[in-house]
């Protein structure tokens, strides 16, 4: 038998964010600047689906089925999805922007992830991404490569110290630099497709 982590129990999710509020107001933030047709990989519980302007085509897709219920109950407009981030069900350059938050740090394949994000993403869209991401400081990667089996089993697949900003570089993507921001672990930026 496996064990559901923090991330397929959609209530204790939800009450663990609601522990973090300043990872809420950094979301608000990232999807402020959403325009278009829009993807949001990884929705969740759809916490940050109330948050998009109008305007906005937006589609949320997830693998957890009770997360996308909750999900409906947020954004009765959004069009859900159950699928995952390495398997995209729609075509090629479908989408003006895409919104990742908190979730390439528990993508299995993560580059395969963020391949399939590039392949829906029309010439000239946006990348808008919050992630957690390898600390800096030795003692501060050695900590969380030591707790990273035990968390990633509890949370239920989330890797504390994977380095996202640089699996997104390596992907293809150009990170908008007046874009980026930092405090502690937490990266919020913009990203557009590489020549």
């Amino acid at each position: 038998m496996t064990m559901r982590g923090i991330e397929q129990i959609p209530w204790l999710y939800d009450l663990f964010m609601r522990l973090a509020p300043g990872i809420e107001r950094w979301r608000s933030k990232l999807v402020a600047g959403a325009r278009g047709w829009v993807l949001e990989v990884g929705c969740g519980t759809g916490r940050g689906l109330p948050d998009y302007g109008e305007g906005v085509e937006l589609f949320a897709l997830d693998p957890n089925f009770d997360a996308l219920y909750r999900a409906h109950r947020r954004r009765h407009d959004a069009r859900l999805v159950c699928a995952s981030a390495e398997s995209i069900p729609f075509a090629d350059n479908s989408f003006d922007c895409m919104v990742s938050s908190l979730v390439f740090c528990s993508v299995p394949d993560a580059d395969r992830g963020l391949r399939e994000l590039k392949r829906v993403l029309r010439p000239g869209g946006r990348l808008l991404m919050l992630e957690h991401v390898q600390a800096r400081s030795t003692f501060g990667a050695r900590l969380l490569d030591g707790i990273q089996p035990a968390w990633t089993w509890i949370s239920g697949g989330c890797h504390p110290n994977r380095d996202t900003v640089a699996a997104v570089e390596r992907a293809g993507f150009v990170i908008d630099a007046d874009s980026f921001r930092a405090r502690g672990l937490m990266r919020r930026f913009t990203a557009r497709l590489g020549d």
